[in-house]
């Protein structure tokens, strides 16, 4: 006779202690995002982390596609320090020179008296020179693109860190069948990874990335029979159990998986954040504002670059050219506020209810690529067509860029657009 969770044991909730006996034991593995948001936190926040990390020693590792995605976006993590600044300063002092105006305006309107007006603009001058020396003094801290190695304090404490702690690349023949695999998964629907399907045809590995870091962290806690901690900064279900907004832990499918290849091992899923609050389980003190700056959106610290009109009508004139739906479904969704839903797009593109939508924005994915590569878009842009996945399982919906939805309502008319996408050999 079986027990309540013999044969589902992805669906126990484990507990606090169960967690802290892990750090303290388990293999904790590290994927990408952890170690490019080192760049995107404060510098002491960073520091934290570090330490903590350290605190596992030979208990840690990191797997190879972890360290190649790593490398591959860690000058778009450092970003640009120095043309930010330049552009806060900028930005400034327009608003230094309209803030005068405006203040001499409405001082003539009242009848202000001179000596006022000029107590009232002094004390402007005050602020914003307040405000510039701010963004001047931030500046030290910063890493740049050009800054050397050796000079990279990340840069450098990972490399101690990391010495002799990254899982090899296995032979070619074992790494493409795992990107086969990552592939069928993602078809699937089924974690990890599967809401990377967007990246399938801009990157060397496909959308395999989060299988490839997956199937090499189970790799190295099997081998060493041990429990499983992986750090992630991914918040996407297609690696949490939620319930509504609570998060409950890793997908029941993961925690299952690994319970079978690992012989009975468990697995346990945190966020950066989550490791800071059990420092104290480590014996390593961290700062309650490391918290707090690990606990915001990493969004807020790595906005995406954003689309022109001159990259959008490329695009659509491209997707017009080939004859792609695509087209026709961004400028409704635009015009719809930037969001489409499933059956309009069905309707839209006449498919049949049999019809799937897997692999539906590849399309656009790849010319934004061919953008992308003539150095005509920024990397980091936000895809043109986002598949929204509410439940998880299947796209309810397609998104478009903010941006995208304002640049398209200040273009031509849609018999405008009409016209444009005759000349481009498609018919209306």
């Amino acid at each position: 006779m079986s027990g309540l969770f013999d044969g589902f044991e992805g669906f126990r909730v484990l507990a606090d202690e169960d967690i802290d006996r892990a750090l303290k034991s388990a293999v904790v593995a590290v994927d990408a995002n952890v170690l490019l948001n080192l760049y995107r936190y404060n510098t002491r926040t960073a520091k934290d982390l570090l330490a903590v990390l350290e605190s596992f020693e030979d208990r840690l590792v990191v797997p190879h596609q972890a360290v190649n995605e790593f490398h591959r976006n860690r000058l778009t993590a450092v970003g640009n320090p120095e043309g930010a600044a330049a552009e806060a300063r900028s930005a400034l002092v327009k608003n230094l020179k309209s803030t005068s105006d405006t203040l001499g305006r409405w001082a003539k309107q009242v009848a202000l008296d001179d000596t006022e007006l000029v107590r009232l603009r002094a004390a402007v001058d005050r602020l914003y020179d307040d405000l510039v020396g701010a963004i001047g003094g931030a500046e030290p801290d910063r890493i740049h693109a050009a800054t050397p190695a050796a000079h990279d304090q990340i840069l450098s404490r990972l490399t101690g860190m990391l010495e002799g702690r990254v899982i090899p690349r296995p032979s070619d023949e074992i790494w493409e069948r795992w990107i086969r695999e990552g592939q069928r998964r993602v078809d699937a629907q089924s974690p990890p990874g599967f809401l990377d399907a967007d990246k399938g045809d801009r990157l060397p590995e496909g959308a395999s990335g989060d299988y490839l870091v997956w199937v090499q962290a189970c790799e190295a806690a099997r081998q060493r029979r041990l429990d499983l901690v992986i750090v992630t900064g991914d918040e996407k279900d297609d690696w949490w159990w939620r319930h509504r907004n609570v998060v409950v832990g890793p997908r029941p499918e993961l925690t299952q998986e690994f319970f079978e290849i690992s012989d009975g091992r468990r697995l346990f899923l945190m966020r950066p954040r989550d490791l800071l609050q059990r420092s104290q389980t480590l014996n390593v003190e961290v700062s309650p504002d490391s918290l707090a700056d690990a606990d915001r959106a990493r969004e807020e610290l790595d906005p995406a670059a954003h689309w022109t009109v001159d990259t959008v009508r490329e695009l659509l004139r491209r997707l017009d050219q080939e004859g792609q739906v695509q087209a026709e479904v961004i400028r409704v969704a635009a015009e719809a506020g930037g969001v489409i839903g499933r059956d309009e797009v069905y309707e839209l593109c006449g498919y049949d209810d049999e019809r799937m939508l897997r692999g539906f924005t590849r399309p656009t994915n790849r010319i934004t690529a061919d953008l992308q590569r003539a150095a005509l878009l920024p990397d980091n842009v936000a895809p043109m067509l986002k598949p929204l996945y509410p439940d998880g399982v299947r796209a309810s919906a397609f998104r478009v860029p903010s941006e995208v939805v304002e640049i398209l309502a200040s273009m031509a008319d849609p018999l405008a657009r009409s016209e444009d996408r005759t000349e481009a050999g498609t018919s209306p």
